[in-house]
């Protein structure tokens, strides 16, 4: 099996929140818990206390565990959101240490992703215990391009890959929480990404192995940068394509994936769930390139169906999505879009019957939504004032046992 999850805190096995998050990929789809209808969903406005309630939140359930009363996890999540230079982009994190590095990596969680990567390139220097493989990774994520080259990216990731051990990390009590042992992660040798700006110090993604695509290189001592073909640089960016169309490619197991193994077989995940919990509230007014410490929680296993901010033991179900015959993202089933205050309702999405056409990617803080030209120019040409005199923007998504699930978007 590829790792045992400890509960660092009485040596008792546990699911890790970072593994329970794809509990589901053994069933075809996920299992998304919602806070809806619960009278403790309200959200304050004061960091501090809300900061006291996840953390007072975590205490319990992660008694409940050690107790023996409950099977999960849960992780306070820390908040961020980055300067407008660096795209004014709001994300939760979880804070992860490699081993005999003393130094907190906060890691963006990113659902249209599978793969863990870090930013700091010293680490392959200073971590302990870590194996050069013989895999690399060479992603890029658009932006723009060269003058002249208009198929080359100045969002990128170039690393190796490595293995070894990874803990999760509480800021807040500055104790570990769980481990992914002998899992699969990058550290990169060259890198522009806003998961890299900041105080952010790399990614993890949760979605499936179709998304974790590496190359063979000749041995663990290759160049990693001559996976990179440099087309320009403009203003200290580099600009470029992946030198890597001729080498042969494979899917590594995500790390959320290697830890799930030996859990869902020894029956620690009584439950394929997860839920994200995010006191938005306390977020307004935070400090830009500033982590935020316990303004979220990430709750795995039965924990995500039964909770403090969600009890009503009925998931939510959001579908994974086959690109290539395997799976990579998840798909909301969204059934219509609906603006009372304008008179619009749009239903019948077939175009998210293509492939990669609609699918949730919370690395990014904004939605594309598939309204006709004409609903578009409505809303363009509406200032922001009217808008908000309006009303709410609703989106219908079909959620368990044919119930529908309203997201009302202000």
């Amino acid at each position: 099996r590829a790792c045992k999850l400890i509960n660092t805190r009485s040596n008792m096995k546990l699911s890790s929140a970072l593994a329970t998050l794809i509990a589901f990929q053994r069933h075809g789809h996920s299992i998304w818990a919602s806070a809806e209808d619960h009278a403790q969903r309200k959200l304050l406005l004061n960091q501090a206390d809300a900061a006291k309630r996840v953390d007072d939140v975590v205490n319990i359930a992660m008694a409940s565990v050690d107790a023996g009363d409950s099977h999960g996890v849960a992780l306070p999540l820390n908040y961020v959101v980055l300067s407008g230079n660096e795209g004014s982009e709001q994300q939760l994190a979880v804070a992860l240490r490699l081993p005999g590095v003393e130094r907190v990596q906060h890691v963006m969680i990113d659902t249209g992703s599978s793969s863990l990567a870090f930013c700091d390139k010293s680490l392959i220097d200073e971590a302990v215990d870590i194996t050069k493989t013989d895999y690399a990774q060479c992603n890029t994520y658009g932006g723009d391009s060269c003058p002249d080259d208009p198929s080359s990216d100045n969002i990128f990731y170039v690393g190796q890959i490595f293995k070894g051990n990874i803990t999760a990390y509480n800021t807040n009590t500055d104790k570990d929480i769980a481990s992914m042992d002998e899992v699969y992660f990058g550290i990169a040798s060259k890198v522009q990404g806003y998961f890299c700006d900041g105080p952010l110090n790399g990614i993890i993604g949760v979605a499936y192995s179709g998304l974790n695509k590496c190359v063979n290189i000749p041995s663990p001592d290759f160049n990693i940068l001559n996976l990179w073909n440099q087309s320009c640089e403009i203003d200290n960016k580099s600009f470029g394509t992946c030198n890597t169309g001729n080498m042969t490619s494979k899917n590594l197991p995500p790390p959320l994936e290697q830890t799930l193994n030996e859990d869902v077989e020894s029956g620690y995940i009584s439950a394929p769930a997860f839920g994200l919990y995010c006191d938005y509230a306390a977020t307004i007014g935070s400090k830009v390139d500033t982590i935020v410490p316990s303004l979220g929680i990430f709750f795995g296993g039965n924990m995500a169906l039964n909770n403090t901010f969600y009890n009503s033991g009925t998931p939510q179900v959001a579908e994974t999505l086959y690109c290539g015959g395997k799976y990579e993202w998840y798909l909301l089933k969204l059934t219509s879009i609906r603006m009372p205050g304008l008179n619009m309702t749009q239903s019948g999405f077939s175009q998210c019957n293509d492939c990669a056409r609609c699918f949730t990617d919370s690395g990014y803080s904004t939605m594309h939504l598939p309204l006709s030209k004409s609903q578009c120019n409505d809303l363009v040409k509406t200032n922001v004032d009217t808008l908000k005199k309006m009303g709410s923007m609703l989106l219908d998504i079909e959620g368990a046992n044919s119930s529908t699930v309203t997201l009302s978007l202000p």
